[in-house]
């Protein structure tokens, strides 16, 4: 009888001092550099504002913010490095609309974006937009189809991975058209555009963050736009939904933490976030990249996700996609 209560005062004792060094955790938060993982490489639309917002947040919380490239698998490898990482507030990380997809398309998915990750805030958010090179001779979006027609199997459209929503748009035309169109995944963005000048890749649908640059200097054209109405960025630029009415594709990118993360730390680190995005010149900067910013709350991103992925769970299974 001793020895359990003396083993009942112990375990309260353990469970007390744990609960307090949590909360001195919380409250020094953070006294060492914050690293954002971002699973696209350099100059892709979730790297440039992950870049923004870095420097006014590293003031804001008076510690390097480093921003760490883990490129692969569609985004796979470096969102699994962020489930991986150890929950302290330490290492947090972005995840993409394409990660509500890939559960339903790619076998063994290592993570699950509705339990493995602490939502903080929606990054930004916008449509899809479908470029083409100048060496497919469309220049409207009713040209190509009539252009992938008359060139049936030969026709290749890029994506970042297996269930990114660039994949995505480029499925969906295929079935509302009946073109025969073959998916290329490439190991990220800038892959994809290498192969588009050289003419093996014939068309994209992307952030428009990504190939701006490129469409402006000429290089690229765009055909349509992925959103439900015209978009204000590209106002000439006329919508997929105009020929095919119901078409839209969206994207949106979002800082998380890994699960098990203490509730004070993701709440201070939402907050931080959210308020660097909120300031007016960070805010211009986001939008000046072509994609609308997000700055929402935990309980708003959360919601995001959940309603993205049983979306796209009934788009899959209505396409009778199969796993990959």
């Amino acid at each position: 009888m001793i020895f359990t209560t003396l083993n009942l005062i112990r375990g309260t004792f353990v469970a007390l001092a744990a609960l307090l060094a949590m909360a001195a955790s919380a409250q020094n938060f953070p006294n060492r550099p914050l690293k954002v993982i971002v699973a696209y490489s350099a100059g892709t639309g979730s790297d440039i504002v992950a870049r923004i917002i870095a420097p006014p947040l590293s003031e804001r919380i008076k510690q390097p913010v480093l921003i760490e490239n883990r490129v692969g698998a569609g985004g796979i490898v470096g969102t699994q490095a962020i489930k991986q990482s150890a929950p302290d507030g330490y290492t947090i990380g972005v995840i993409v609309s394409g990660n509500a997809i890939q559960p339903f398309l790619v076998k063994d998915m290592p993570f699950d974006i509705r339990k493995d990750f602490v939502p903080l805030t929606l990054m930004y958010s916008g449509p899809l937009v479908m470029t083409v090179p100048l060496s497919v001779p469309a220049k409207t979006l009713g040209e190509f189809i009539t252009w992938a027609k008359a060139n049936p199997g030969k026709v290749f459209f890029g994506s970042v991975g297996t269930g990114t929503t660039s994949h995505m748009g480029g499925e969906m035309l295929k079935q509302l058209t009946g073109i025969d169109m073959t998916v290329v995944p490439f190991k990220g963005t800038p892959e994809v555009y290498a192969a588009m000048f050289t003419g093996d890749i014939h068309m994209l649908f992307d952030n428009y963050a990504t190939p701006r640059a490129q469409v402006e200097a000429g290089r690229l054209r765009v055909l349509a736009v992925a959103s439900a109405k015209r978009w204000p960025t590209l106002p000439n630029a006329p919508t997929v939904a105009e020929t095919f009415p119901g078409f839209e594709v969206r994207f949106w990118t979002g800082f998380v933490a890994p699960a098990g993360t203490p509730k004070d730390i993701t709440d201070k680190l939402a907050a931080d976030i959210t308020a660097v995005m909120n300031t007016p010149e960070v805010h211009k900067r986001i939008a000046d990249t072509s994609v609308e910013p997000g700055g929402g709350t935990p309980a708003e991103f959360a919601q995001l996700i959940a309603s993205d992925t049983e979306k796209w769970s009934k788009v899959v299974q209505k396409a009778g996609m199969k796993m990959q």
